[in-house]
């Protein structure tokens, strides 16, 4: 059995007096013994998914085939979830308790978990005197306690500055390959996507596409041609322009994105003063064309 499984998942919001809103719909899912990221903007259905999975929230259709129960389950939410008056070895007691370990054991893995995360010189340190990016990797050490099977990640740098963020994220990889547990992340970040196993692009509750990273970058060719027009007048001479060279561009408010562009000669662009450039393509450039437009599969 995969460490997460959901299938066809529904879930609806409805509040007197307002229209229902469709947090999730027809949402499909599986992930064993990998890092895969949920990557989507705020309100498309990420945290509902993580609520779901954590049994906190129940479909209104669907199935959640495993994790059947929250054992083997931790989450690192977007704020830390400790008690900033304690220490955090104090905190990983707790945790470890809630989760019937021994003792002896905890202690023995809050040193080993907190050598990984490298705070082990701040465990008898109240959380309240943490940084933020040490305060995150304390909360993770929490989540980490009862050696999870299923570990949820909901934006846990959120609020991080970069030099945080990328000390966090090599922690969480030396953790990962330690431990071979699953992690699903949900980011609305290209650059934390990228250093998931797969990704799943996610728009209006849906799943738009699952694959990985290279794959996904693939699927637009060598190279993507991006024109910043400056007005609506711009838009459909380019539009035809591009369709003269048999491809297919795809708009994105005043951004023309046109994959497997090698071919176009940027210099026969019939409209002066835009801004063109032709690049190897990004998952921001799949991101947008797989989820504007109408492109929802």
């Amino acid at each position: 059995m995969s460490a997460l499984d959901v299938r066809d998942l529904r879930v609806v919001y409805r509040r007197k007096g307002e229209p229902d809103r469709v947090a999730l719909d027809s949402f499909t899912l599986k992930s064993d013994n990998e890092m895969l990221a949920l990557l989507g903007p705020n309100g498309a259905g990420k945290s509902t998914l993580m609520g779901v999975i954590a049994q906190t929230i129940s479909p209104e259709s669907g199935e959640r085939v495993s994790p059947v129960s929250r054992h083997g389950l931790s989450i690192v939410f977007q704020t830390p979830a400790l008690d900033q008056l304690l220490t955090v070895r104090e905190n990983l007691q707790i945790s470890g308790a809630l989760h019937g370990i021994p003792k002896g054991e905890i202690e023995s893995r809050a040193v080993a978990i907190c050598d990984e995360l490298k705070i082990s010189d701040r465990l008898d340190e109240q959380v309240r005197h943490l940084s933020g990016g040490l305060a995150r990797r304390a909360d993770l050490a929490r989540a980490l306690i009862p050696h999870p099977t299923l570990l949820l990640l909901d934006e846990p740098t959120s609020g991080l500055d970069i030099d945080a963020r990328r000390s966090f994220w090599d922690s969480m990889q030396r953790i990962r390959e330690h431990l071979g547990m699953t992690v699903l992340l949900a980011t609305h970040l290209i650059d934390e996507a990228e250093r998931a196993d797969r990704v799943a692009m996610m728009a209006q509750g849906r799943c738009v596409l699952v694959d990985t990273p290279t794959r996904i970058r693939a699927s637009l060719g060598e190279r993507v041609l991006r024109i910043h027009t400056r007005n609506q007048e711009q838009i459909e001479p380019i539009m035809h322009w591009i369709r003269s060279h048999d491809r297919e561009p795809h708009r994105i408010d005043q951004t023309i994105i046109v994959p497997d562009a090698q071919s176009i000669d940027v210099r026969s662009c019939p409209i002066d003063g835009v801004g063109l450039t032709i690049a190897p393509p990004t998952l921001e450039d799949a991101y947008s064309i797989r989820t504007n437009e109408g492109a929802l599969i």
